[in-house]
């Protein structure tokens, strides 16, 4: 009867936190500009059956490598709810089974349903993992529960199940997403722990570490051959240009620390990671050790950008943060206080509503605020509706694949820079043409790339700090929309 209590606990948990991220993801009815990748491919998947590997829209022409389970997942669900309920729906469905993936990865540890019912909840509601995962039909949501799922395969390796479930889903991890490298590292971390620890490790653990390891660069290896001879080591970066690399590789503070991954977690997770690394010993403790030097070695090197990698962190806190929960209320047992050991709860709970669920909430709002508004949408469906099939429009790159996506039509440049020559140039080139001032330098620009229109959002003109194109005028440049978001056309250049 106790354990079916935990269980209803267990659900309601769950029920909330999806309730609450489909309040915010349904609060609009477009999506964050992440997500306008996903959403071609799975709509691809839905006509074809095939992902838009050759692509006639993004730069104008250019082929895209990426690995495809998550997309045909999303794409399977498409086919009965449409792919806009899909991409809304099905991530966030995704991202709640951390919280019943990370309830049994602590009852696995602590033996404690108490403890791990708490950080089950502490997990439903990790600020940048909610605020991330909601309106973005990100791959994270999909990627992240798997690692843990995995976590805790290898923790009951042992048992032939798991064991086929650890083979099996490492290799659907690696046909998902490049964050597999990010899971094969902090095995390979696990692994030097153990032997250092115990001089020794564990003969089955080890064959199938290296299985996995050797599959995944393997099947990596099949995916990106020819991204990597097409850039070498600048894949590592994703190509991305050097004007942003230092954006999107951000270093890890403090603030930002406390504020994403909710402040109990992280000091006592660190905690944990002390004590079980200098004076208490558990195997599969190290593992989560393990998975956290990986993430913060990746972080530090600007290996991973951040918010990815203070995703994978806060989920790794939070088991952390249930180790340290079970040594203090071990030692509150050894004490006269035991009786009432229970009182605690109450002033950790209030701590988790406060510093996690409140954060979460904050860092939601702001997040659904820099999704597609309906003035933009509206402007992409004029574009789509007003414009030769053949036109190619000049964006951000941040917005280049609401371009190809809503308008269906060509872009200058998007956010898949991988095998892209010069990206760096490229980058400086959209720059220059919202930021030029004389209309012959802008329109050589113009000319290089083919544009026929450019698109100006209020996000472009906080983007370069302009209110509209200087060298604009009504004949060459002429303005075709202007309700909120400005169209212009370009009707002739240096060439014409």
């Amino acid at each position: 009867m106790e354990d079916r209590r935990y269980i209803y606990a267990l659900a309601a948990i769950f029920v909330l936190a999806l309730a609450l991220r489909l309040y915010f993801a349904f609060g609009t009815d477009q999506f964050s500009l992440d997500a306008y990748v996903g959403y071609r491919q799975v709509d691809s998947i839905r006509n074809t059956l095939l992902p838009s590997y050759v692509d006639d829209l993004s730069y104008s022409g250019r082929t895209h490598i990426f690995p495809p389970v998550y997309y045909y997942v999303l794409a399977g669900f498409s086919f009965f709810i449409g792919t806009a309920l899909s991409l809304k729906i099905i991530p966030n469905l995704f991202a709640c089974t951390i919280i019943i993936i990370i309830y049994l990865l602590v009852l696995e540890l602590t033996k404690s349903r108490k403890i791990s019912i708490f950080c089950a909840f502490t997990s439903a509601f990790i600020p940048v993992f909610f605020s991330n995962t909601l309106n973005s039909a990100s791959s994270l949501s999909f990627t992240i529960p798997l690692t843990f799922y995995l976590f805790y395969c290898f923790l009951r390796i042992k048992e032939k199940r798991f064991l086929y479930h650890f083979l099996v889903f490492s290799f659907v991890l690696s046909l998902t997403s490049p964050i597999s490298f990010l899971f094969i590292f902090a095995i390979l971390i696990y692994l030097l722990l153990i032997k250092l620890e115990y001089r020794q490790e564990n003969r089955l653990e080890l064959e199938v570490i290296l299985f996995v390891t050797f599959m995944t660069l393997w099947v990596n290896v099949l995916i990106y051959k020819n991204a990597f001879l097409f850039h070498s080591y600048n894949l590592i970066w994703q190509n991305i240009p050097s004007q942003v690399l230092s954006e999107y590789f951000k270093s890890v503070d403090i603030v930002s620390s406390v504020t994403s991954i909710g402040l109990l977690p992280l000091l006592l997770g660190i905690f944990a990671v002390y004590r079980y690394m200098f004076q208490e010993k558990d195997k599969r403790t190290y593992l989560l050790m393990a998975a956290a030097l990986a993430v913060a070695f990746l972080l530090w090197a600007k290996l991973i950008d951040l918010v990815t990698g203070l995703m994978f962190l806060g989920a790794i806190l939070v088991p952390l943060f249930g180790q340290s929960l079970k040594l203090f209320f071990d030692y509150v047992e050894k004490t006269k206080i035991s009786d009432y050991a229970d009182l605690f709860w109450i002033p950790l709970a209030i701590l988790v509503v406060i510093t996690s669920v409140a954060s979460s909430i904050v860092a939601a709002s702001v997040v659904m605020t820099d999704s597609v508004s309906p003035g933009e949408y509206k402007a992409l469906l004029w574009m789509r509706d007003n414009t030769e099939k053949d036109s190619v429009v000049l964006s951000t790159l941040s917005e280049g694949d609401l371009i190809t996506a809503i308008a269906e039509r060509k872009n200058v440049a998007d956010s898949d820079f991988i095998l892209i020559r010069s990206s760096d140039i490229i980058f400086d080139d959209v720059k220059q043409m919202y930021t030029a001032i004389l209309k012959t330098s802008a329109a050589e620009v113009l000319d290089k790339y083919g544009v026929n229109y450019i698109y100006l959002s209020s996000r472009a003109a906080g983007e370069f700090n302009i209110s509209s194109l200087r060298y604009a005028d009504g004949d060459c440049f002429r303005p075709v929309y202007d309700e909120g978001v400005k169209i212009y056309q370009v009707s002739c250049g240096i060439g014409k």
